[in-house]
């Protein structure tokens, strides 16, 4: 067989990134310690695993092979500035996608989330928005402060009807919040990039079908006689708040949590270094109601009117 001087050169430089569709995730598994490299809407992404520091925070495997779990995320394109950004140095994997945050913007941008796994899997996100001839780097957070967990779901679409992508991810602040971790579900956190920055738009009434989605996932363990579903109710009735059915999904917690168990305590200060309240400032609830209401109050889901609860 004649091999052509195209086919030739193709097997010498092998085969090239992958080319992906835009708002696809790729992971990178940070223990593997490989490069990873993909195009995605004309953008070139590299990922390459980090040397440890000098002073590594962390990470064990430092001392066996001179890497520690970080990666550096270089994003390229054509007529624009690259951008270097590093991921969590605590993190397992981290995921890209390439993504128009905007339909109205002229280049996409990327999504760069690094997660610790485990039961909680706190998560930390990067968006580089497009901004003129390069990228701008900026974090997600949530409103108030707080974690965030859970992953964003490829291709992520405009829910809201604006233009711009929402991207869902899970609350954190109901980690160990009510009964054990690995049983409480974490409700739905919407994002989107709103004035060229990242911002919390949950209590958009134009996002309340995913909130009301999210009450039927969790309807049947809260709405049953299973033991520990308080942390699913917990969720349920932020859920409701989102989705402007709070006086239903109350009474229906009311006739099924269960009783003398998993409430919640708030404190307003920990002693230094300490995961403890400090002496006097800590509340006391009498049941499960009372401390899910004064929760999703400090949480955000809920508002004091007088005496009255309503979704904020």
């Amino acid at each position: 067989m004649r091999v052509t001087p195209l086919i030739l050169t193709a097997l010498l430089l092998g085969a090239g990134p992958a080319d992906v569709p835009v708002g696809q995730f790729r992971n990178w598994l940070s223990f593997e310690k490989k490069s990873l490299d993909f195009t995605s809407g004309g953008v070139t992404v590299h990922v390459a695993p980090l040397p440890c520091p000098a002073k590594p925070v962390g990470d064990s495997s430092c001392r066996w092979d001179g890497f520690n779990n970080q990666g550096s995320v270089t994003v390229r394109a054509p007529g624009i500035r690259p951008v270097t950004v590093a991921t969590d140095p605590q993190s397992e994997y981290a995921r890209i996608a390439v993504v128009r945050f905007d339909r109205r913007d002229p280049r996409p941008g990327v999504i760069v989330e690094s997660q610790s796994g485990g039961s909680g899997g706190e998560l930390t996100v990067r968006l580089l928005l497009p901004v003129g001839d390069g990228y701008r780097a900026l974090p997600m957070v949530r409103r108030g402060g707080g974690s965030l967990e859970g992953q964003i779901a490829d291709f992520p679409v405009d829910r809201s009807g604006d233009g711009r992508i929402d991207l869902i991810l899970e609350d954190g602040a109901f980690d160990s919040t009510f009964g054990c971790n690995a049983c409480t579900p974490r409700p739905p956190r919407v994002f989107a990039v709103i004035g060229g920055v990242p911002a919390d738009e949950s209590d958009d009434p134009a996002l309340r079908s995913v909130f009301a989605a999210d009450m039927k996932r969790l309807a049947p363990g809260c709405l049953s006689n299973r033991q520990s579903r308080n942390g699913t109710c917990a969720a349920y009735v932020a859920d409701a708040a989102r989705a402007g059915q709070v006086p239903a999904a109350w009474a229906a917690m009311l006739r099924h949590y269960e009783h003398g168990v998993d409430v919640w305590q708030s404190c307003d200060s920990y002693l230094p270094a300490k995961h403890a309240c400090k002496p006097g400032h800590e509340t006391r609830y009498r049941d499960f109601p009372e401390s899910l209401r004064a929760f999703l109050i400090r949480a955000g889901y809920l508002r004091r009117r007088g005496a009255t609860v309503t979704a904020s």
